[in-house]
């Protein structure tokens, strides 16, 4: 199969062409997704802005630590994980994301832990909050209300208040772009903060080009629906997009309601790398994603050409989809957005409504 660069394709020059489908018809659409998960994705720029408005307003007190641990699960971990790939190279700090009902050993006074649930009601969250809480770590919580509110606020912990009515994988800007501005105040963001404004007008050209009334023949990541629908989706991205990769599996299953996969490279050359060696009838239903970083080194992109050249006679299908901007910030976000819209249009595709999540609150209720 060819390798198709879909965030760059060209438009065609054909409205009238054979691709036209569901997708192009807005009132089916709706009826699939009545709870407006393309709405809450077209307006994610909006949300960022209003959620570092917001949270500009919050003193931070804390400067002096020695790592930042930004405790979350499911969706409520990746703000954490953007910001870790984001600022790692230049925080003067490590940042550590801990998915799970305890915290690391070493978590104490010199910590700062980022307690974040956007439901306030995640058990693993509330466990890792308390065993934080007894070992006088710096704490400050991002939540929307629920029980972990219930516990910082009277304890006098810094609390963010995040706004509700989403779906805690669909509040990404504001759990992402809060955990931002906190960490900013806190001293380990550096001089990058331009960054963020530059983020923020890439995801609004994209939306420009991949919102739901733009028609399929001219909007790529409707097309990168349909090229993905009937495959089960891997997506490898460099080291900078190892959270994006993460938020593709995440948004491809629980959006798109489709089994899906992610590593990142380098690590992916070690191990991935051999399952072109696998079973034909099992490789030709999947479906490699390459996140491409225009800003990768000529080494790992001439090692990238390769892995693809491995994965191509086997696969049934390998894309590529191309990161934008010039900042660290912009080629992460501008991968992730693109996700977002293709999984959402995936799960349409599916006759599938993207916002439930009915296995998981069967899980929640053992």
């Amino acid at each position: 199969m060819r390798v198709t660069p879909l965030a760059k394709l060209k438009p065609s020059t054909n409205p009238f062409s054979p691709m036209a489908t569901l997708l192009d018809d807005l009132d089916q659409m709706r009826r699939i997704d009545p709870r407006g998960m393309l709405d809450v994705i077209t307006a994610l720029p909006e949300s960022a802005e209003d959620a570092i408005e917001k949270a500009e307003k919050v003193n931070i007190k804390y400067r002096r630590f020695k790592s930042l641990v930004v405790a979350g699960m499911g969706g409520s971990a990746v703000g954490g994980l953007l910001l870790r790939d984001w600022l790692q190279p230049i925080s003067p700090v490590p940042i550590i994301v801990s998915r799970d009902y305890s915290i690391p050993g070493y978590v104490g006074r010199d910590t700062l832990l980022f307690t974040v649930s956007y439901s306030g009601g995640t058990e693993e969250t509330l466990s890792a909050y308390e065993e934080a809480s007894k070992r006088g770590a710096k704490i400050i919580a991002f939540t929307s209300g629920g029980e972990l509110s219930k516990r910082t606020l009277p304890a006098r912990v810094t609390t963010y208040m995040l706004p509700t009515g989403f779906q805690p994988r669909a509040a990404i800007a504001h759990q992402f772009f809060t955990l931002a501005v906190a960490a900013r105040k806190a001293g380990i963001a550096g001089d990058s903060w331009w960054e963020v404004k530059e983020a923020i007008d890439v995801l609004k050209a994209i939306r420009e080009e991949m919102r739901p009334d733009v028609p399929l023949w001219s909007n790529s990541a409707k097309r990168l629906a349909e090229e993905i629908k009937g495959y089960t989706p891997i997506v490898y991205g460099s080291r900078i997009h190892e959270a994006v990769a993460y938020r593709w599996n995440t948004q491809l299953n629980e959006n798109g309601k489709s089994p899906a996969g992610s590593s990142f490279l380098p690590e992916a050359f070690h191990n991935a790398t051999v399952a072109s060696e696998g079973d034909p009838a099992i490789l030709r239903h999947l479906c490699a994603i390459l996140l491409n970083d225009p800003m990768e080194s000529e080494h790992i992109v001439a090692k990238t050409h390769r892995f693809i050249d491995l994965l191509r006679p086997g696969f049934g299908k390998i894309l590529e989809v191309e990161a934008r901007g010039e900042g660290r910030l912009a080629r992460m976000l501008s991968a992730l957005y693109i996700g977002d819209y293709a999984s959402t249009y995936l799960g349409i595709l599916y006759g599938k409504d993207p916002s439930t999540v009915e296995s998981i609150n069967q899980l929640k209720r053992v």
